[in-house]
């Protein structure tokens, strides 16, 4: 039966266009994306029109507009997350501590 799926899609369609995004070429700037840009606008229009249509084609399931839209934020913000305690983790001071002593 096709129609609308349930939410469980969730973070399965999340995963996708955090994938989606992660793929993107130049690499997209997540900090200044986190806060609106025409760089989010354009990958919402373009990774949601793809999200939809990808999900029809493999598995009979239309999406609905409520899953697509939380999913790409969610999306944004898992990987905008993603990086910034990558960054944090980098500039810890065990981090530093370590570096200091690589350098003698």
């Amino acid at each position: 039966m096709m129609g609308i799926h349930k939410s469980e899609t969730l973070p399965d369609v999340t995963y996708w266009l955090a994938l989606e995004i992660a793929k993107v070429d130049p690499v997209v700037d997540l900090d200044v994306m986190y806060k609106g840009s025409l760089e989010l606008d354009f990958l919402y229009q373009l990774l949601t029109c793809k999200v939809q249509q990808h999900w029809w084609q493999a598995y009979g399931i239309q999406l609905s507009p409520v899953i697509v839209n939380n999913a790409f934020f969610r999306a944004v913000a898992m990987l905008h997350n993603r990086n910034v305690e990558f960054s944090r983790s980098r500039n810890a001071e065990e981090t530093v501590w370590v570096r200091q002593l690589l350098k003698r």
